[in-house]
């Protein structure tokens, strides 16, 4: 027969039994794993500020490793982030390497790049900073240094109901579409009582039909544009650009809404047509497709 005492030592050890396992188990809950996304975004708008962009993806595999790719501006070019680090138990990681990106026929860019940062089960935070080196073809070789950049990033979720949009914030979120090892980021500014979106920064990378295009990971800058009364918004942006042998015409357009926890989601895409500059034939046709994009606060 078990005695008062007994009972009690029983009870006592089944209680101290089930809080670890709540405890235990809410450190699970809070472990980090997924996909994060966002950056740094500069405002107000302007040349001396645009320096302080940045687009950060992580993906948080199981085992405590994170997959990282972004970009950073430089003054002589993009500096381009990518690697693996390891978590420590407190969810801080560093991650330090050198990268190699050929945008063009004759030209390289070298980053060499230093990401600090804690991530956790729904958001992180961090440093970065990155050098650049520019080799071109007949041109003397460059090297620039950017700012150390405060960034933060976001996990993925689906979005709310639609309502109009905050009177100023910044969201970080990522895209459909994946990279190296995490997916893409995307970064929006909302501001003029949430009249307008004077700052949206996104990567992406186009798939061209004929593959006679060097393509690289690629980042596109949105002016500023208006958001409607209801939270909804579209931007088309169109561009060119003229190289040695081609010119290039982009067409970049983003939808969205707004929703009520103050996050935004939509769609984006990005068309790239290339022709001689002799012949004025098309060369070839890039394009990123229609996809998703989503972000919050």
């Amino acid at each position: 027969m078990i005695g008062p005492r007994s009972r009690r030592a029983i009870a006592v050890a089944s209680i101290c039994t089930a809080a670890t396992a709540g405890v235990a188990h809410a450190q699970s809950e809070a472990t980090p794993v997924g996909n994060y996304g966002g950056g740094a975004i500069a405002v107000p708008v302007s040349e001396k500020t645009i320096a302080k962009d940045m687009l950060l993806a992580i993906r948080a595999r199981s085992g405590g490793r994170i997959g990282v790719d972004g970009q950073l501006a430089a003054s002589c070019a993009p500096g381009t982030i990518v690697g693996d680090a390891k978590l420590a138990a407190d969810g801080s990681f560093t991650l330090r390497g050198t990268s190699t990106r050929r945008p063009l026929v004759g030209v390289t860019e070298t980053t060499t790049f230093v990401v600090k940062g804690t991530l956790t089960a729904d958001a992180g935070y961090g440093t970065a900073s990155v050098t650049v080196r520019v080799r071109a073809k007949r041109r003397a070789t460059r090297t620039c240094e950017s700012r150390t950049v405060s960034w933060a990033v976001r996990h993925s979720g689906p979005p709310g109901a639609p309502a109009p949009a905050p009177a100023e914030s910044t969201l970080y979120g990522l895209t459909s579409q994946s990279g190296a090892h995490a997916k893409r980021a995307f970064v929006l500014h909302a501001t003029s009582g949430g009249r307008s979106i004077d700052r949206l920064v996104m990567g992406y990378r186009v798939t061209c039909e004929r593959r006679r295009v060097v393509v690289s990971d690629d980042v596109n800058f949105s002016p500023e544009f208006d958001v409607s009364a209801d939270g909804s918004f579209r931007t088309v942006e169109r561009f060119n650009r003229t190289f040695a042998d081609v010119r290039l015409r982009t067409t970049v357009v983003v939808r969205g809404q707004f929703d009520q926890a103050g996050g935004a989601a939509g769609t984006l895409a990005v068309t790239q047509l290339y022709t001689d500059r002799r012949t004025g034939r098309r060369v070839d046709a890039c394009r990123t497709g229609t996809r998703t994009w989503s972000a919050r606060s």
